[in-house]
């Protein structure tokens, strides 16, 4: 009984790591701007594309790299942003 639930928290954290993961969207020269999360898909230059922070709009054309779960933690969040 303890093997089976052993491999139970086992599976469930292989499931939930490999089900989404962080895009760092960058400024166009290359700088951080904000980190946005994704799903199963992993869509990062359309999450980026017309994104930023509550400062300031990213402006790359949807340029990003990876980051991992604990750095995104530690930089600004993402929200889809609008002139106006």
């Amino acid at each position: 009984m303890v093997r089976l639930s052993v491999f139970a928290v086992i599976f469930a954290a292989v499931t939930s790591v490999a089900a989404d993961g962080y895009c760092q969207c960058l400024f166009s020269d290359g700088s951080h701007c904000c980190v946005t999360q994704y799903g199963i898909n992993k869509n990062c230059q359309e999450r980026c594309l017309n994104n930023g922070s509550y400062k300031h709009q990213c402006n790359a054309g949807g340029k990003y790299s990876d980051v991992s779960g604990w750095n995104a933690q530690f930089r600004l969040s993402c929200e889809d942003f609008t002139i106006g």
